[in-house]
């Protein structure tokens, strides 16, 4: 095999992994960003979360990454580890579609079709299509590698060493200990899959030679999400445990079933001939069995994931872990989702913290320690949230991704500033108290009903977000309004009673300054609305 021989498999392998890296990318713009919510909402029912699994990977065209966004919900704490399990079996059928794809025989299709996808992506102004450009783009990009791989690795049916090797494999240990290791090393199944089946093309390999080493492909494509998981918490290391497990079921199920039956027939007569497409059948085959094989049992794997990863006797919650935000991988809309998982758990502590604040003024305690608790948290996620955007904002984004990022800026700020004024307030009750001070029993109900509509404005939040839908905006505009007009007319109020009681002059202005930090709350509470409005347009 010639140096140029050699440089022709890298560069198509190239070739390949980036095809595979645009056409996934054009068919996440394509969905808009909706994949994510797609997934998390579809997994209270076993079957459906299997086929949201199944639909989400075929799409995005990795399971790894699918496997990811599981650890990632799973560390924000808006799944649980059991509701992963069916999604994970789905995702492990859906990445075969990748191998059906690569067998079509396309010929010269292929360099047209990057052609126009090119043309579409610098041409044409319009996202949808641009999407499409990308899809088509990569696909024929695919296939362009495939075929320079093949070219490349032709002059290898001349070494007897390789051929060796390649006979080494129907030894099922060697098989999937070489599988293992290409596909940990190339980080994709897909591109191990790429050049197994760039072999076959070339004549090289039969599919009886590959059969053990797809089962270690199948081991090898867990690494990506085992990765992703290091710096995550425990029921997100158990996630990626739990598709480790599947594919040790899969290996050691088919390596019996090889060893006993002549499978290489079955494929043979499915695709007389065809060995590229043999091996994409053999690759579904072994993957759908082994999930209807692990459905009746998904509960076992979740065991399984704990019983390697214990509790150790801590009590287990369903609650977000405040974290600043990982990037699941370098895409626009997977770091969007990310942000926005976290822009979810920031707000909680934020309303936690404004409730707990105003509760312990009027019930005369001090709050204190528990809000500067929530302020070191909230901090913690503006920084990660703060340096994420603006890694984002310098990547190549669309225009509604562009507007997604300003938004979310928009919101971070807010949200901090919030956090800023409950600590306010809880600092207001907490010289109260040490003071041994308190207002009067009037100044107690303009607080009550201040309070009331600030609280009223941040469940109308929690609409928007759990809805999409804005037929609130108005319900929080007047309360805004109400708010501004409360302030201004209790402060007068309160002014009026400091000159009757002089008593009343050091808590007054405590209350004065209380009606500043909640008049400010309002007014962000509206921002985000409308931030959140404007990241939605076009959706």
């Amino acid at each position: 095999m010639k140096f140029t021989d050699v440089l022709s498999v890298l560069s198509g392998l190239a070739i390949f992994l980036y095809g595979m890296e645009v056409m996934g990318s054009g068919f996440k713009h394509m969905a808009g960003g909706k994949l994510q919510d797609f997934l998390e909402k579809l997994t209270k029912k076993p079957l459906v979360a299997m086929l949201a699994g199944m639909l989400v990977t075929a799409l995005i065209q990795s399971s790894g990454a699918t496997t990811s966004m599981l650890v990632s919900f799973v560390n924000a704490g808006i799944m649980r580890v059991s509701q992963t399990v069916y999604v994970i079996l789905g995702s492990n059928i859906g990445t075969t579609i990748t191998g059906h794809l690569m067998a079509l025989d396309v010929g010269l299709v292929a360099p047209f079709m990057a052609f126009i996808g090119v043309c579409l992506i610098m041409f044409v102004k319009n996202d949808k299509l641009n999407a499409i450009g990308e899809i088509m783009m990569g696909l024929g990009f695919v296939f362009l590698g495939m075929e320079t791989m093949s070219g490349g690795l032709s002059p290898l049916g001349r070494s007897q060493f390789f051929l060796n090797i390649l006979s080494s494999m129907q030894n099922p240990i060697f098989g999937i200990l070489v599988g293992f290791v290409l596909t940990t090393i190339v980080q994709s199944s897909s591109a191990s899959l790429g050049i197994i089946q760039s072999l076959a093309k070339s004549g090289l390999v039969t599919i009886k030679d590959v059969m053990f080493f797809n089962l270690g492909q199948n081991l090898g494509s867990c690494t990506t999400a085992m990765l992703a998981s290091l710096s995550f918490n425990r029921d997100a290391k158990r996630v990626s445990i739990i598709n480790f497990t599947f594919n040790i079921v899969n290996a050691v199920l088919f390596t019996v079933l090889y060893s006993l039956f002549p499978f290489e027939r079955m494929y043979e007569m499915l695709a007389p001939g065809r060995v590229v497409e043999q091996i994409a059948l053999m690759h579904t085959f072994t993957n759908v069995v082994t999930s209807l094989a692990c459905f009746p049992i998904a509960g076992l794997l979740s065991k399984i994931a704990y019983l390697i990863i214990p509790d150790q006797g801590s009590e287990k919650k369903l609650q977000p872990e405040i974290t600043p935000p990982t990037k699941i991988e370098n895409n626009p809309v997977f770091n969007i989702y990310g942000i926005n998982i976290e822009l979810s758990n920031m707000f909680k502590v934020v309303k936690d913290s404004i409730h707990k604040s105003i509760d312990a003024i009027l019930e005369h305690y001090s709050a204190i320690d528990e809000i500067r608790k929530n302020e070191s948290e909230v901090d913690l996620i503006n920084k990660g949230i703060s340096k994420n955007l603006s890694l984002l904002m310098a990547s190549n984004l669309n225009a509604h991704e562009s507007r997604q990022a300003a938004s979310m800026f928009s919101i971070n700020i807010d949200l901090e500033r919030m956090s800023d004024h409950a600590l306010n307030i809880a600092e207001a009750g907490e010289d109260l108290v040490s003071s041994d001070l308190s207002f009067s029993i009037d100044a107690y109900d303009e607080i009550h009903e201040l309070s009331q509509l600030l609280l009223d404005s941040l469940l109308m939040i929690d609409h928007i977000i759990e809805t999409g839908e804005f037929d609130v905006m108005e319900r929080i505009d007047s309360n805004e309004e109400k708010i501004d007009d409360l302030c201004f007319r209790y402060r007068d109020i309160e002014i009026e009673r400091m000159k009757k009681d002089t008593d009343e002059s050091e808590s007054g202005v405590v209350y004065s300054e209380m009606l500043i930090d909640i008049e400010r709350i309002g007014d962000h509470i509206v921002n985000i609305a409308e931030s959140l409005r404007n990241s939605m347009q076009d959706l």
